[in-house]
């Protein structure tokens, strides 16, 4: 025979935590940034689990590039600016690029070019194809999934290297 009590308790304890896992909205990860596809695997990490997500895309009218932003409940998470320039790149000080960001320093990427990258944004320069070309990338990441730690750059660097080799390629910068 069982015992009404802990039936009661079984049945209460099931509905509470029925109605918990339907209060939580788990943030859903985009197969797409900036209009770029993007590894899950890559993304994910960067976008907190609760909230809705939102993107922003503006395409800029002066040349090839956009700007844009994601948002997971309501708080901006990460923003990305790309440009593509028809000219060798100008030479660059990787060192004062990398100063705004947390434990940035010039790393190595997956794609022909160089990046500073930190725990909270890098700066990029993707070389295109056309040794005359090349393309630039500021992105900004946000939020409680900022790690500032000398290894914190990990996630925004796996980013990196998803996202610039495919962007490179939609700009028509690489094949």
């Amino acid at each position: 025979m069982t015992n009404p009590r802990r039936k009661m308790a079984a049945l209460l304890c099931g509905a509470v935590m029925a109605s918990a896992a339907g209060c939580s909205t788990h943030a859903s990860v985009p197969a797409d940034f900036c209009k770029v596809p993007v590894s899950k695997a890559a993304l994910s990490p960067l976008i907190p689990d609760n909230g809705s997500v939102k993107q922003t895309h503006t395409a800029l009218e002066s040349q090839q590039g956009s700007a844009c932003a994601l948002s997971a409940g309501g708080q901006r998470v990460l923003y990305v600016d790309i440009t593509r320039w028809d000219r060798a790149p100008d030479p660059a000080d990787w060192k004062a690029s990398a100063a705004p960001y947390k434990y940035a320093a010039e790393r190595a990427v997956s794609f022909p070019g160089r990046a500073a990258i930190g725990s909270n944004g890098a700066v990029v320069q993707a070389t295109c194809t056309s040794r005359a070309a090349y393309m630039s990338f500021g992105v900004d990441f946000f939020g409680d999934r900022v790690e500032n730690t000398p290894t914190g750059y990990r996630k925004l660097q796996r980013f990196v290297n998803d996202f610039v080799p495919r962007a490179t390629k939609k700009f028509h910068c690489t094949d």
